[in-house]
């Protein structure tokens, strides 16, 4: 795969996951004894995808990936909820009830799921480029891929349930710890198998303050001293001076 698929492929399933998260918030699945939200598995491939655009393209690409994600959010759920409230739509009428209960959409869920979504994933992105060494940077992904599983379902756990007694918030709350953890293990093992070669994407990966290599090159050519230009002209000139004083 060339670098750019890999941009575009990072950056693209950022924004259908986030999307995916969205539709499935309020979709539950029963684990053995344990209930646990059907989206538990987007929540650490978004980090992991986040990741590693700032792993192999630096910061800003990873920033623009999610405000693509945030705009493509809003931009399908506002016609999303225009076309759902029209009325005399054709539906079956066995299929009416199953449809709107596997598609139902609550604007404040999706409102606080964005916004928890932009903020973890600027930290998840200033967190992880702190650690700079090689060694660092796998124990920095384990460790942004836990916060950011962790935190993002827990609110989205709080906000969906707020009305449910205690206990069972706090089961809930514990039943994500346990699954955050066991994503968050096969999200490392996906992170290395994703990665590039090291020492390869270290000497092509040339970015300082994520400019391109381009930029980098042309702000070289600019700072390097312009050679004067020496007219053919007058270097004939001096040759026949120094001529004509031989003779």
């Amino acid at each position: 795969m060339t670098r750019e698929f890999k941009r575009t492929f990072f950056s693209s399933s950022v924004s259908v996951l986030l999307i995916i998260t969205n539709l499935l918030c309020l979709k539950y699945t029963n684990f053995a004894s344990f209930v646990l939200p059907v989206s538990f598995i987007t929540y650490p491939l978004i980090s992991l995808c986040i990741i590693m655009l700032v792993d192999l393209y630096g910061r800003k690409t990873a920033k623009h990936a999610i405000i693509s994600a945030f705009i493509l959010q809003l931009f399908i759920l506002i016609p999303f909820l225009l076309a759902t409230s029209l009325s005399n739509q054709s539906v079956i009428a066995d299929l009416s009830i199953e449809v709107s209960r596997i598609f139902e959409i609550n604007v404040v869920n999706i409102i606080t799921s964005l916004v928890s979504f932009s903020i973890l994933g600027y930290i998840t992105i200033n967190l992880f480029e702190n650690f700079k060494e090689k060694e660092q940077r796998s124990i920095g992904s384990i460790i942004c891929i836990f916060i950011f599983t962790l935190l993002y379902g827990a609110i989205y756990l709080l906000v969906t349930n707020y009305k449910l007694d205690f206990d069972t918030i706090i089961k809930l709350l514990y039943t994500h710890l346990l699954s955050s953890i066991f994503m968050t293990m096969i999200c490392y093992g996906l992170y290395y198998v994703l990665k590039e070669n090291e020492e390869f994407y270290e000497i092509e990966r040339v970015t300082t303050e994520d400019k391109s290599l381009k930029e980098i090159i042309d702000e070289e050519k600019l700072k390097a001293p312009k050679k004067k230009k020496v007219h053919r002209k007058s270097i004939s000139k001096k040759k026949s001076s120094k001529d004509t004083s031989k003779k």
